[in-house]
């Protein structure tokens, strides 16, 4: 078992990744050179789906709908988990 992870960058996909890998290991370290999930993952706001889906491969155009799908569960899985609503406005942020 490993014992600690580091992981840089306390984006969206930091945090699902520390998030995932805390079960399986004594801690995990999100290191970001500002707050946690502010930067371009708060910016997105969820989006999942491509700017132009029309200019993309059908494979592109397929996970762009698989994520659409996804991305309900993923928040309502957060927040029975964590307690935290990833759709809410984060402290310190207009929105």
């Amino acid at each position: 078992m490993t014992k600690q992870v580091v992981i840089v960058g306390g984006g969206v996909i930091g945090l699902l990744t520390a998030f995932n890998l805390a079960a399986d290991v004594e801690q995990v370290v999100v290191c970001d050179k500002g707050a946690v999930g502010q930067e371009s993952s708060w910016a997105g706001g969820g989006i999942v789906s491509p700017l132009y889906p029309w200019r993309y491969s059908p494979a592109v155009t397929a996970l762009a709908h698989w994520s659409q799908d996804f991305y309900p569960q993923l928040g309502a899985h957060l927040f029975s988990s964590t307690g935290v609503d990833p759709r809410s406005t984060p402290p310190g942020c207009t929105g």
